[in-house]
């Protein structure tokens, strides 16, 4: 019997998920005391998420990354695709997708991988501010700032983040910039 119950307890620990290394990260990114200390805990946060995948996950995004190197966003989203079927609960992948299709055209595909993205991780920043840009592409100035708003609320010491919101409402007031 004893042994039963221990091997289902290891079946159990084999089946939890890993802890989420770039919560405290993330926590830790909204309070930071400076640009540079908040740099340095952006980069972090990438590498706890990008350790969180697997190594045929990883091998997938970083030939997907090559692809969109090399210009050619349609073989990075089949790689992305790929990557997703195996670990779809991961939002940096979501995000990579929407960084390929947006390369191949697909701007509301972009959107849609980026809101996958954020409902997986809500604090993933990249994706917010690449909503940021997308908007402001489109020339939903109000979309982009409440994006931007999200983001400088996680990373308020965001690179020309300050910058970046004051341009940002002055295109949703229509004051001259």
């Amino acid at each position: 019997m004893r042994a039963v119950l221990l091997a289902g307890t290891i079946v159990l620990a084999a089946a939890s998920p890993p802890p989420d290394r770039a919560a405290p990260l993330l926590d830790a990114l909204a309070h930071a005391p400076s640009e540079q200390q908040a740099g340095v805990l952006e980069q972090q946060i990438s590498q706890a998420w990008q350790t969180a995948v697997s190594p045929a996950v990883q091998l997938l995004t970083d030939r997907a990354t090559q692809s969109l190197g090399k210009q050619d966003p349609r073989t990075a989203i089949g790689d992305l695709d790929a990557a997703l079927d195996l670990q779809p609960e991961q939002a940096l992948l979501w995000r990579l997708h929407a960084e390929a299709r947006y390369a191949n055209g697909d701007e509301r595909g972009a959107t849609a991988d980026l809101a996958q993205a954020l409902a997986r991780e809500p604090r993933c920043f990249p994706a917010l501010a690449d909503l940021s840009h997308i908007a402001e592409a489109k020339n939903d100035n109000a979309r982009a700032l409440k994006a931007w708003q999200r983001y400088l609320a996680i990373d308020p010491h965001a690179p020309k983040g300050a910058a970046r919101l004051l341009i940002l409402e002055r295109k949703v007031s229509g004051d001259a910039l």
